[in-house]
């Protein structure tokens, strides 16, 4: 009897064990994107500035719902949609989507925020230099935490650089984490990312997606795929795309993808 039930013991921590490592191993699939909303005014400061600004909201907010990210960034955000802030642009457009809304700094030009299916802890700010910053906090799911940053990085010459290698001296700090926004980095600069070690949508595995559509009108060769998701190397990423919205498409297109991170 003793020994039967010494078996039915055995088997059941064996049972355990083995539901608790498979449990452990069990990747975590979330969707993101990051979009550059140019003030809903293709880059422009103000707002969106036709006197029919209802219906373009409401195809802002058709297009957020669309997506059915789990996580999205913005960057150049405005508090309101229209040049007279009519429309408050959060209630309008993600209030619908997401229970979990952060923003950071309201600058003239520099306004980065996260939304989110997951409330997110430990809301914080990362300066560069200037107005610009990134916007970061922790998701923690079943116990593994991902820090997520909305960023937006100067191309001005003089801050250009040094904020890069301030980006990546702060990504590696985290064991997980997903990193979104307006680069506005070179080509040559975005690989470096990859020698750093991280992975990257724009320029990765699936190649380069255009998402400055003005500085190919413009005639440039490089700094055309400026907006990107960075993630650390235990975060694949799959399903990349950089589609036109027939929103500030003059401006920016979005980046999304699919995310499978390994624990």
């Amino acid at each position: 009897m003793k020994a039967a039930i010494k078996s039915i013991i055995g088997l059941w921590v064996l049972f355990s064990v083995g539901c608790s490592y498979a449990q452990e191993k069990q990747p975590i699939r979330l969707k993101v994107g990051t979009y550059n909303v140019g003030h809903f005014n293709q880059g422009n400061t103000g707002g969106f500035q036709g006197r029919h600004f209802k219906p373009e909201a409401q195809k802002w907010r058709a297009w957020v719902g669309s997506q059915s990210l789990d996580v999205l960034s913005v960057n150049e955000w405005n508090k309101g949609f229209d040049k007279d802030s009519t429309l408050n642009a959060e209630e309008e457009i993600l209030a619908p989507y997401y229970s979990y809304r952060y923003f950071g700094q309201a600058h003239t030009w520099i306004y980065n925020g996260i939304m989110s299916h997951y409330k997110l802890k430990n809301i914080r700010q990362k300066n560069w230099f200037g107005e610009y910053y990134a916007l970061v906090g922790d998701l923690v799911i079943d116990g593994t935490t991902i820090t997520v940053l909305s960023t937006h990085m100067p191309w001005q010459q003089q801050w250009h650089k040094e904020s890069l290698e301030l980006l990546i001296k702060e990504l590696k700090n985290y064991e997980h984490f997903i990193c979104m926004g307006d680069i506005n980095a070179l080509d040559e600069e975005q690989l470096r990312f990859r020698t750093e070690g991280f992975n990257i949508a724009n320029g990765g595995n699936q190649g380069w997606f255009l998402t400055a559509p003005s500085s190919e009108l413009n005639g440039k060769k490089d700094g055309l795929h400026i907006d990107n998701i960075i993630t650390s190397k235990n975060i694949k990423i799959m399903n990349v795309a950089a589609p036109f919205t027939g929103l500030n498409d003059q401006d920016h297109l979005p980046v999304t993808a699919d995310l499978i991170i390994t624990r």
